[in-house]
């Protein structure tokens, strides 16, 4: 003989069981969703070599590589926007003088040393960038087509919109490209001259 007071306590229980599991599912995809923003971005060579002018360079980010959260945002300018929070910033931004298979020439007799650095886009004019810099890459050579090096923290306490750029001094000769696309007119989609990844805290 069936008791009805021992099935009714086992289906209460089942039922109390999938209210527990549907509770937690909806708290793991709440933790999901309000987890910790990241970005990586790059800046590839695109259609033609780009020649690098006196002063500060912005770097072009225009590849999206990773993506995660909403405090992040990569604008249509190459430039980044950071919600107010505490971040973690890593990358290189390079130049070089080559453009051929055979050696780079120096023709006026200079490797163009430089230096990438962040900054807030609002400070871009070459006069004040400096004074109000986040942070300064490690030196490269244009020559050796080697690396500035960045790896920083800051905090933000407002949206601000910030940049990567790169300087090798004021008199380049024309001698010094910021991306290089086309090596003795071979062109490549795969010459990346910069990249950022960005890490919320």
């Amino acid at each position: 003989m069936k008791n009805p007071d021992l099935n009714s306590t086992i289906l209460f229980l089942f039922l109390v069981a999938i209210s527990g599991c549907l509770q937690n599912k909806d708290e793991v995809e709440e933790t999901v969703s309000t987890g910790k923003s990241y970005a990586i971005y790059a800046e590839y060579a695109r259609d033609s070599n780009v020649i690098m002018k006196g002063g500060i360079n912005q770097r072009v980010f225009n590849v999206t590589e990773a993506q995660s959260g909403e405090n992040i945002k990569l604008e249509k300018d190459g430039s980044i926007t950071l919600q107010p929070g505490t971040y973690r910033l890593t990358g290189f931004s390079i130049v070089t003088m080559q453009t051929t298979f055979a050696t780079a020439t120096m023709e006026h007799n200079t490797d163009y040393p430089g230096y990438c650095l962040i900054y807030p886009k609002e400070f871009e004019e070459d006069s004040v960038v400096l004074k109000h810099q986040l942070g300064i890459g490690t030196p490269g050579t244009a020559y050796d087509t080697a690396p500035s090096l960045f790896d920083m923290v800051e905090t933000f306490d407002k949206e601000t919109q910030i940049c990567v750029g790169h300087q090798s001094g004021q008199a380049l000769n024309n001698e010094v490209y910021l991306s290089v696309y086309s090596v003795e007119g071979i062109g490549s989609p795969y010459h990346v001259f910069a990249r950022v990844a960005i890490f919320e805290m």
